[in-house]
């Protein structure tokens, strides 16, 4: 259904779709006290796949500590 949308309105840059679609994601979000972080990358671009997956892993390892008050 984003994808759909996206082309029907004729946007066909990939900033554009990208801060499109990245909107979308954050209008679902129904809780404002709760932080939506996205990340566009290429799959083959491993570098960038690695910086993703290690800011992933510090985000949730963050919050677990916080969880348990121990950050």
């Amino acid at each position: 259904m984003l994808c759909r949308q996206l082309v029907v309105s004729g946007a066909n840059e990939p900033d554009e779709a990208g801060s499109y679609i990245r909107r979308r994601f954050q209008a679902l979000n129904k809780n404002p006290a709760k932080v939506i972080y996205s990340h566009f990358t290429c799959a083959t671009d491993t570098d960038n796949i690695e910086l993703v997956f290690n800011n992933t892993a510090d985000v949730l390892i963050k919050a677990n500590l916080a969880k348990q008050k121990m950050n």
